[in-house]
């Protein structure tokens, strides 16, 4: 049996945490493959870390909590290190003044006496004052009383300029290479005070090192330590500044030199001091440069007025942060569960701690859990509905009272505490940023406290002017279109920026239309503008693959406000438990997405794919509410194919969902004005068919067959495109041929279809009446080979075909004008070849198999062999959707295999 070493990792600071259990496994396995002399059957052990250990329910923040041993011991590691590394830095300051000190003393000994008078000076005067007045003895003359001219004539002494300029550096050199070293022996002793008193509880000596190090930082005792080594680099200039001010004027040779070597010097340290400021990443750099960057940088925080005790919140951040153990990182976000208003909300917010911790309880739910995982993931839970309770203080509202609002309490502050930390990422620094870009940010960091609290009181007007909310969506549409249709690349070197703001812009809606549905109309106006230009910029641009993530995610969550103002849940078998569910589980949505989007994890998203296509798939569906181009319907169904697809969603629809899309296709169309939205409508209905919740893989409702039908002999050329005709065409090649059945026929009577394929079956377009004589075609050969002739459907239908203007009301003409229509329909398909070979657009093509396969329906019936050309349009065609056993009921998907139904009709015919 083997055994287990339990033991806990330490990693390094520059391993990341996780080469201390790899290491030494590693090392153990490569000696146990080298030992060769181990005896044989003796017993393995293996290194394996202990489990995590979890504290009592509500305890998670107690004195001897876990977190707080998690946090003294990755403390400990990081001071050290920390301390360690100053306690080096000084020494070598230390040393270099003690032998720096030393050469400007030497120099000093012999400049100072420059300036004062020199006594050799003096005697030689007096010197010269006796020889004057023995020599006038010696000649007889009789010495003068009054002082001679030379003595009257001395000047006072005054030291020159170059004297006091050179001794000003010099001493001022050696003046700071002492307090120097004075401060560096003084750091020390805050070092040593620093790591000194670390004993005791967890929590007490955690609180009292984390006060400690927020003194530390907020006297800036680092930024003190590390300029400690600048006010050396000063005394070494000014003492050469001085040597070379010496030098120059005792001799020109020697001074230049100097001078060069000098000021070599002192350029290139400027310029490493410089440069880094202008240019982000440069590797050079000084200890001035870094200190004016921190200095100058303003970092806005977001502060509140009432100070919270912001301890734990700190030990909490620093450990988020700095900890390099991921069980370090899990015991400091699990240890929220018991967070209450006493932890600041702004410090977990700029390590995104709440969507952290989303995100882990999202996929800690799609794989299969141990015990361990499963008290993990119960933590995580606590922790999100702990959320209202750290900002009671900070918004002034008191959560968690109403049972009702409870869960969208929760929700609402948990996405708002997501784009706070995408808002902090872009604050940290404001050199790029305006003031009302500031602003707007700042605004938006409130937008679910005012959400919150108009929703329990829809009178209250208290945050209405911080937030405007109307005001504030269409702000930051005017801020995001100029980035959205900008040059190449200036989104990606924005991106930070347009996230925060996108998010925002989503979360502003939604809020929006929570608090009142009406201005879903003016919400869509703003999702459009927006669209538009993104679209627009990306047709035009080769380089919108790298920033496709950054926005067409935005772009479906901007949407979900329409999931609260178009709810399509069914709520017959399941009541909602509150009045709030339709809009909670929109929030709920929102917030994967933040998730997904942040972390590229959509496991969150799988199970709300519903609410999160739900906006865009009802927008398409009802274009004229919302006065929806085309461009603008082909870009939102691009935006949501592609978005699915990144995401790894299902595309089924929800089955009731799918249904209510096709009811308003339906009563849109039969608006008055629904004609000229076809083209939008056969995108809506593409889509639907693609990502149908049926089971069968080609499948179209007798409903959805008559819409398609329609919008293609309704929509005008000048207003589609050619993938929206081209996407019709495939649908119906791809899909059964319909039989008769009440349903199709009680949706064929609601609309004047076969008129308009009368009308088109002398169209100008080559398109339009080949598709209309095949349409016409398949009616007239449904009622033909009809079987029970008392069906009553098939009166309804014979009666729609009178609508057809050659059959002159004339029922008997029947198989007449049908016989015409099988001989006209291959001339019509060899002209569309003709102008397919010529040009070669996919509306020629997908309509070509379409064609192709009714004009297999008339071979079959007739036993005749099918042509080179027709095998080869039916190339792609499934085997399911070939000849008689294509027809089917559409509506309970029941096959036509009874070959005496089929119409025959009298003459022969051969087709080329």
């Amino acid at each position: 049996m083997p055994f287990y070493l339990l033991f806990r990792s330490s990693p390094k600071r520059s391993e990341r945490g996780t080469k201390g259990l790899h290491q030494y496994m590693h090392k153990h396995r490569k000696r146990a493959q080298i030992n060769s002399t181990a005896p044989q059957g003796a017993v393995p052990f293996y290194p394996v870390e202990a489990p995590q250990e979890f504290d009592e329910e509500g305890k998670e923040l107690g004195p001897d909590a876990q977190v707080w041993k998690t946090y003294v011991r990755e403390a400990d590691q990081v001071d050290e290190e920390i301390v360690d590394g100053w306690n080096k830095s000084m020494d070598v300051i230390l040393i270099f003044a003690a032998l720096f000190s030393a050469i400007p003393t030497a120099f000093v000994i012999e400049s100072y006496k420059s300036l004062k008078p020199d006594p050799a000076d003096a005697s030689s005067q007096t010197l010269l004052t006796i020889s004057q007045t023995l020599m006038l003895i010696a000649n007889g003359s009789q010495p003068s009383s009054t002082p001679s001219a030379s003595n009257a004539e001395a000047p006072v002494f005054q030291a020159s300029a170059k004297d006091i300029c050179v001794n000003v550096l010099w001493f001022l050199s050696l003046s700071l290479s002492v307090p120097v070293s004075l401060i560096s022996m003084l750091a020390k002793e805050w070092c040593l005070e620093f790591m000194a008193g670390r004993t005791g509880p967890p929590g007490s000596q955690a609180r009292r090192r984390q006060q400690r190090w927020d003194g530390l930082v907020k006297w800036r005792m680092k930024e003190v330590i590390v300029l400690l080594p600048s006010l050396i680099h000063v005394s070494l200039l000014l003492f050469a500044i001085g040597l070379c001010v010496f030098l120059w004027d005792v001799h020109y040779g020697v001074a230049i030199p100097v001078v060069i070597v000098t000021t070599t010097a002192a350029g290139a340290y400027f310029a490493c001091t410089i440069v880094p400021l202008l240019y982000h990443f440069c590797p050079y750099g000084t200890v001035l440069s870094r200190a004016i960057k921190q200095f100058t940088i303003s970092r806005s925080r977001l502060t509140q007025d009432e100070v919270q005790n912001d301890v734990i919140g700190n030990a909490l951040h620093w450990m988020i942060t700095n900890c390099e153990t991921p069980r370090s990182v899990d015991v400091a976000l699990q240890s929220l569960a018991a967070a209450d208003e006493k932890v600041s909300p702004t410090k977990l917010e700029e390590v995104n701690a709440w969507s952290i911790i989303k995100q882990r309880v999202e996929s800690s739910g799609v794989s299969e859990q141990s015990e361990q995982s499963r008290a993990a993931s119960r933590l995580y839970k606590r922790a999100l509905e702990a959320i209202p309770a750290t900002r009671r203080r900070t918004d002034h509202l008191s959560y968690g009272i109403r049972d009702d609002t409870r869960k969208l309490e929760q929700l609402v502050l948990g996405v708002q505490s997501t784009i706070n930390g995408l808002i902090h990422e872009v604050l940290a620094d404001t050199r790029s940023l305006d003031p009302s870009t500031t602003s707007i940010l700042k605004r938006c960091t409130l937008i679910g406290s005012h959400c919150l609290s108009k929703i329990r009181n829809p009178q209250n007007e208290e945050h209405l002017h911080q937030v405007n909310p109307t005001a504030l969506a269409e702000e930051i549409v005017n801020l995001l279109e100029p980035y959205l249709t900008a040059k190449e690349g200036y989104l990606n070197e924005k991106s930070a920026l347009c996230r925060a703001l996108l998010a925002s812009f989503a979360f502003v809606l939604c809020c929006n239309v929570a608090r009142e549905p009406m201005v879903n109309s003016l919400c869509v106006g703003y999702i459009l503008r927006l669209v538009r230009g993104y679209w627009l910029w990306r047709n035009n641009t080769s380089d919108w693959v790298s920033y496709e993530e950054i926005t067409m995610d935005y772009f479906v969550l901007a949407t979900l406000c329409l999931s609260i103002s178009s709810d399509y849940s069914d709520k017959s078998n399941s009541p909602p438990a509150t009045p709030y569910t339709s809009i909670e589980e929109t929030f709920e949505t929102l917030w994967a997405g933040l998730v997904k989007t942040i972390y590229s994890d959509s496991s969150a998203l799988k199970s709300h794919a519903t609410c999160w296509t739900h906006g865009t798939l009802y927008l398409l569906a009802n274009p004229n509410h919302y006065d929806l181009t085309n461009y603008e319907s082909g870009a939102i169904g691009s935006i949501l194919r592609i978005t699915i697809r990144k995401a790894g969603l299902p595309s089924e629809i929800d089955i009731n969902y799918h249904t209510q899309y096709i009811k308003d296709i339906c009563c849109n169309l039969a608006d008055a004005n629904g004609f000229k939205y076809a083209p939008q409508f056969l995108t809506a209905l593409y889509i639907l068919w693609s990502n149908s919740p049926l089971n069968e893989r080609h499948r179209l409702t007798s409903e959805t067959y008559i819409l398609v039908v329609k919008c293609l002999c309704l929509a005008d050329d000048n207003d589609m495109n050619g993938w929206d005709r081209s996407s019709a065409y495939y649908m119906l090649r791809d899909s059964p041929f319909p039989r008769c059945s009440p349903q199709l026929i009680q949706h064929l009577s609601s609309t004047d279809l076969i008129a308009h394929l009368s009308n088109l079956i002398n169209h100008n377009d080559v398109n339009k009446r080949t598709f209309a004589t095949a349409q016409l075609w398949l009616w007239l050969n449904m009622t033909l080979s009809e079987l029970d002739r008392t069906n009553p459907a098939l009166n309804a239908l014979e009666k729609e075909l009178l609508q057809y203007s050659d059959l002159e009301n004339k029922l008997e003409q029947q198989e007449e004008v049908a016989e015409k229509l099988e001989t006209k329909l291959p001339v019509l398909l060899n002209e569309l070849r003709d102008e397919f070979n010529k040009y070669g657009d996919t509306i020629r093509s997908s309509l070509r198999g379409y064609i192709c396969r009714v004009i297999e329906i008339m071979l079959q019936q007739r036993s005749t062999p099918l042509p080179a050309n027709i095998s080869d349009g039916l190339r792609d065609i499934p085997k399911d959707l070939r000849g008689v056993e294509s027809f089917k009921n559409l509506d309970t998907n029941e096959v036509v295999t009874d070959p005496g139904i089929v119409f025959v009709p009298m003459i022969s015919r051969h087709y080329c």
